[in-house]
C-alpha cells in the first residue's frame, strides 16, 4: 500500500466529455500610407457536457474498502509495540531502518486487511436530492470567450518598422443547466465566500499567535449564493510593441559587420494572457461538496457488522489497531455508509463528512506572461543566415492548487514559545540517530492531560513526546508532517480540545492564481537556403526555466507548502540547460545536370537520390533526491515530493551511466547483476551519494533541495532517411525510401528514481527511453528501419 486513499480510481474510473466550439471570427486590414492597420474579434460559445463516476481520487460510484497505515484518514497509527525496533549504533540486526518504519506499517495493515475507510461517491440532483448509488456525476455547462485586438504596422522608413497593438478579452464562468455547482463559504461569517490566499493567510496569522483557525465550512450552491463559481477577470489588457531595424552603413567597421542591408536587429515586448481550460472552468466546479460527496465509514471496529472474527478486541482501541480494527474477510460483511441529509449550505459533519473537495478560487485571475526578445540576424556567404538572440518570459498569476488543510507547521506554543517545527526537528533527529527523544515543550503543552488518560490507550509512554514517538515514529523519520498533525488532532479531539486542522474534510484543494515562473534563453540559429542541393537548419539554445514546482492546469497537484510556495523555487522539471537540433535535406549530386552525370539510363539509375535527417542532443533534466510530499504539511495526496538537501555540490556526482554497480547497505541493490539486476546506475557508489543528502529541517531551512538539483542523463539521437525518386514518364514516377530511426542504435535511458522511501532502487537504471512513435512491444528504443515504395501520378 502506498497511499491513504484510493488513488487507483484514475484507472478504474470512466469519464466522458462532449464539447462543441461555436466560433465567429472577423478580421479587417486597412493599408493607409505607411500604416497597415489590422482589427479583429473572436467570439466563442462553448457548451460542454462532462460525465464521470469518480471524484479524481478517493471514491467511485461503487463501494470500496481501503487499507493503509500512518498516512491514513481514519485508521490509527501502528504503535511501536507492533513493529520491530528501530536500528541504532548498538542494534544492527533484527531491526528496521528509520526510513522503513512506514513501509512496515503499511505491510502490517494490508497483510491483516485492516480497513481505514469504506466509501462510495454519492451524487445529488439540482435540488440536492440524493440519487441512487451508482449514478454518475454529470454537469451540462456553457461558457463564452471574447477577444478583440487592434494592431498597426508602421513602416517609419524603408529600414525601420514599428509594430504596436493591443488586445483585450475575457472568459465567463461556466453556467450549469441545473446549477449543480457550489462555493466554499464560512458559515460563521454570513456564508462569506472563501478565497485561497485569504484563507491561508488567516490560518498562518493565527498559528503564529498560537491560535486555531478552523471556521465551519459550508458549500453553498451557486443558485443560493446568487453568484458564479468565479468572477470574470475584466483586467486582461494586453499591449505589445516591437521594432525591426536594418542598419545601412556605407563604409567602415560597421559596414563590414552589418553588410549592405544584410543585417536586421529586432526587439519586442508584449503581455500575453493564458486561457482557462476545461479542467478549471468545467470539471473542478463540479467536484465540490454537495452535488458530489464521498460518504464513508471511518475506521470501523472489528465488531461493526455484529459478526466479529477470531481475535477481535474492539476495546483495545488505538493501542492495538491490529486487534480492534475491522479485518476484511474475517469480521463479516462490510458496514455500509449512510447518505446524510443536507441543507443549504451543505455542511460536512465531523470527523470527515467528506474526504476531498475541489474548488475554484472565486477571485481567480487569468495567468499572464511578460514576454521579451532581442535578436540580431545576419546574412553570410553561402546562402546562409545566422541569428543570435535572447528571449525571456516572466509569468505570474499562474493556476496552482493550495490546500486549506495544509498543516500549520510553524504553529507557536504560547507558553513555551517553541514552535511545532522546532519540536518536530528535535524528535526526528533523535529517532534517526536511534536515540530516545527528549520531551518537547510544544508536544507536552499541546497534548496536556494525554498521559494517564483513556486517550492514550494502552501506551506506556510517560510523556506526550514519547507517546508520539512510539505511535508515529515514521511520521517523524519519513517527513510525514500532515499525518502527524492528524495523529495529534485525534488525541486533541479525545481530550476535548480544538484541533489544528479542519476535521470536516481530509483535504480541500482550491485552484487559485499565485503561481510564478520565468524563462531566459540565449538562442543561436544557422540556416542555409537551398543551394547545391543542400539545405539545413541548426539551432542551439542555452537556457534556464525556474518555477515553484507548479503543474499544468489539468493536474490536481498542490504546493508542498501552501503558505510559502517559494520553498520549492528552482529549475522546472522540464528545464534543459543545453539543447541542439539539426535538420537537413541533401540531394546527392548524381545524374543528369549534376557533377556526376551520365547517359540516359545511367542518369536514371544514379539520379534522384537524396538523404535527410534530424539530429537532437539535450543535456539532462533536473533530478532530486526526494522524501515525502508532507514535509511542509502540504497534504497526504496531491502534494509534490520534496527535494532533500544536498550536503555537497550535486555536480560532483556526474550524470553518466555506470556499469557493474551492485549497491551496498541496502541502497541501489536492485541493480545487482547477481540478483538479475541491470548493473547500471547513475552513480558509481549510490550509497555514498545517498549519504550526501539530508532531510529538510522545517524549523531552519527556507528552501528545499529543488534549488540545487542533480542533472539527469543527457540525450542524443539521429534519425535519417535515404530515398530515390525516378521519373517513368512526365506524369508518372515512383519513390523508394529507407527511414532509419536511431540510425546508430544509441541507447538512451530513462532517468532513475531517487527516493528516500525506495532505497533499494536508488539510482538504478532499468528502462530505455522509448520514442513516442514506437511500438514498445516490438522495437523498444533500438534502431527501427522503415521501407517505403510510392507511386506518384
Amino acid at each position: 500500500m502506498d497511499a491513504p486513499i484510493e488513488v487507483d480510481t484514475q484507472r478504474a474510473r470512466f469519464q466522458n466529455s462532449t464539447g462543441r466550439n461555436i466560433q465567429y471570427v472577423d478580421d479587417v486590414s486597412w493599408i493607409k500610407s505607411k500604416h497597415t492597420l489590422q482589427f479583429g474579434g473572436n467570439f466563442r460559445h462553448i457548451p460542454t457536457i462532462h460525465i464521470r463516476n469518480d471524484k479524481v481520487v478517493g471514491s467511485l460510484a461503487s463501494l470500496e474498502a481501503l487499507s493503509d497505515a500512518d498516512v491514513s484518514t481514519f485508521l490509527s497509527a501502528i504503535p511501536s509495540s507492533e513493529r520491530p525496533p528501530t536500528c541504532s549504533v548498538t542494534l544492527t540486526t533484527g531491526c528496521l531502518q528509520s526510513g522503513d518504519a512506514q513501509r512496515w506499517d503499511r505491510l502490517y495493515a494490508s497483510t491483516l486487511g485492516l480497513v481505514d475507510n469504506i466509501g462510495i461517491l454519492t451524487t445529488r440532483d439540482g435540488s440536492l436530492k440524493a440519487l441512487p448509488f451508482g449514478t454518475p456525476l454529470a454537469n451540462d455547462t456553457t461558457l463564452n470567450a471574447v477577444e478583440f485586438y487592434g494592431q498597426d504596422v508602421f513602416r517609419i522608413t524603408p529600414n525601420l518598422t514599428l509594430t504596436y497593438g493591443l488586445s483585450y478579452g475575457w472568459q465567463t464562468a461556466p453556467k450549469e443547466r441545473l446549477n449543480r455547482q457550489t462555493l466554499v463559504v464560512d458559515t460563521s461569517n454570513n456564508n462569506q465566500s472563501l478565497t485561497g490566499p485569504g484563507y491561508i493567510a488567516a490560518k498562518e496569522a493565527a498559528a503564529l499567535q498560537g491560535k486555531m483557525y478552523n471556521p465551519t465550512l459550508g458549500f453553498d450552491p451557486v443558485k443560493s449564493a446568487g453568484r458564479n463559481v468565479f468572477n470574470i477577470d475584466w483586467g486582461d489588457v494586453a499591449p505589445r510593441a516591437s521594432v525591426a531595424w536594418t542598419p545601412t552603413f556605407d563604409s567602415g567597421f560597421l559596414h563590414r559587420m552589418t553588410g549592405n542591408r544584410k543585417t536586421v536587429i529586432r526587439g519586442g515586448f508584449g503581455l500575453v494572457y493564458d486561457r482557462i481550460n476545461t479542467v478549471q472552468s468545467v470539471i473542478i466546479p463540479m467536484l465540490g461538496v454537495g452535488f458530489a460527496q464521498t460518504i464513508s465509514v471511518g475506521a470501523p471496529l472489528c465488531n461493526a457488522s455484529g459478526t466479529p472474527g477470531a481475535g477481535c478486541n474492539a476495546a483495545a482501541g488505538t493501542g492495538s489497531p491490529g486487534a480492534a480494527s475491522f479485518r476484511v474477510g474475517v469480521d463479516g460483511s462490510l458496514p455500509l455508509p449512510t447518505v446524510p441529509a443536507v441543507s443549504i449550505p451543505v455542511v460536512p459533519s465531523t470527523p470527515f463528512g467528506e474526504l476531498f473537495s475541489f474548488q475554484d478560487d472565486p477571485n481567480t485571475k487569468v495567468g499572464r506572461s511578460r514576454a521579451g526578445d532581442l535578436t540580431i540576424q545576419r546574412e553570410i556567404p553561402g546562402n546562409m543566415i545566422v541569428e543570435i538572440g535572447w528571449t525571456g518570459r516572466w509569468s505570474d498569476r499562474l493556476p496552482q492548487g493550495v490546500n486549506f488543510n495544509s498543516a500549520p507547521y510553524f504553529f507557536v506554543d504560547q507558553a513555551s514559545k517553541q514552535s511545532f517545527a522546532q519540536a518536530y526537528d528535535a524528535v526526528a533527529t533523535a529517532l534517526a540517530a536511534g536515540q530516545t527523544p527528549a520531551a518537547q515543550p510544544f508536544f507536552e503543552n499541546q497534548l496536556a492531560g494525554l498521559i494517564g488518560s483513556a486517550c492514550a490507550g494502552s501506551s506506556t509512554a510517560t510523556t506526550a513526546t514519547q507517546f508520539l514517538a512510539n505511535a508515529a515514529a515514521s511520521n517523524f523519520t519519513g517527513g510525514l508532517v500532515s499525518s502527524l498533525f492528524s495523529v495529534m488532532d485525534g488525541r486533541r479531539t479525545c481530550l476535548g480540545l480544538p484541533t489544528f486542522q479542519n476535521r470536516q474534510l481530509f483535504d480541500l484543494h482550491m485552484r487559485t492564481y499565485i503561481g510564478k515562473s520565468n524563462y531566459n534563453g540565449l538562442i543561436a540559429t544557422l540556416r542555409k537556403r537551398t543551394s547545391h542541393g543542400l539545405t539545413f537548419d541548426a539551432t542551439y539554445t542555452f537556457s534556464k526555466t525556474l518555477d515553484q514546482n507548479i503543474s499544468n492546469q489539468n493536474q490536481a497537484g498542490i504546493y508542498s507548502n501552501s503558505y510559502f510556495p517559494n520553498v520549492d523555487y528552482g529549475p522546472s522539471l522540464f528545464d534543459r540547460t543545453h539543447i541542439f537540433n539539426l535538420s537537413y535535406v541533401y540531394d546527392l549530386p548524381l545524374g543528369k545536370g549534376h557533377r556526376f552525370g551520365g547517359g540516359s539510363w545511367t542518369s536514371r539509375l544514379l539520379g534522384g537520390w537524396y538523404t535527410s535527417g534530424i539530429f537532437s542532443a539535450f543535456s539532462g533534466l533536473p533530478l532530486f533526491v526526494t522524501e515525502s510530499s508532507q514535509v511542509w504539511g502540504g497534504g497526504s495526496i496531491f502534494g509534490f515530493a520534496v527535494g532533500m538537501i544536498p550536503t555537497v555540490n550535486p555536480s560532483s556526482f556526474g550524470n553518466s551511466v555506470h556499469g557493474g554497480v551492485t549497491g551496498s547497505n541496502g541502497i541501489g541493490t536492485t541493480g545487482n547483476p547477481a540478483n538479475k539486476g541491470t548493473g547500471l546506475n547513475l552513480f558509481a557508489d549510490p550509497a555514498a551519494v545517498f549519504g550526501d543528502f539530508r532531510n529538510v529541517q522545517i524549523s531552519k531551512d527556507g528552501r528545499t533541495g529543488r534549488a540545487n538539483p542533480i542533472r539527469g542523463l543527457p540525450y542524443w539521437n539521429l534519425d535519417s532517411s535515404l530515398g530515390k525518386k525516378t521519373a517513368l514518364t512526365e506524369r508518372v514516377s515512383f519513390r523508394i525510401t529507407a527511414d532509419f530511426f536511431n540510425i546508430f542504435n544509441h541507447v538512451n535511458f530513462v532517468d532513475p528514481t531517487l527516493s528516500l522511501t525506495q532505497k533499494a532502487s536508488f539510482g538504478v537504471i532499468s528502462t530505455q527511453l522509448v520514442p513516442t512513435n514506437r511500438d514498445n512491444t516490438l522495437a523498444d528504443g533500438s534502431r527501427w528501419i522503415q521501407l517505403g515504395l510510392r507511386f506518384e501520378f
